[in-house]
């Protein structure tokens, strides 16, 4: 059986004013997608996308760990530039 590779892409948002690191990829599902985000040691601040959907964005802790954030149901679907202003503030 074949696995359809999907397009995903992370935004790393680092400590200073500039704009959020952005890197593509492919990923069979989302699972390996957020397993590709959780591996990154360089950002604190990390937005995962499928395409112009936005999955999940999470924070990294002082011990370590990723701290899941919510969002409001129309936030998901804007695209990640729109996003993207937003989750620099």
């Amino acid at each position: 059986m074949e696995h359809v590779m999907r397009l995903f892409h992370l935004l790393f948002h680092g400590e200073d004013a500039r704009e959020p690191r952005r890197v593509e990829f492919r990923a069979p599902d989302a699972y390996q997608a957020f397993q590709f985000a959780l591996n990154d040691r360089g950002s604190a601040e990390v937005e995962l996308w499928d395409g112009e959907q936005l999955l999940v964005r999470m924070s990294k802790t002082e011990a370590n760990l990723w701290k899941l954030h919510g969002l409001p149901p129309s936030q998901g679907t804007a695209g990640p530039s729109a996003q993207a202003g937003a989750a620099a503030a």
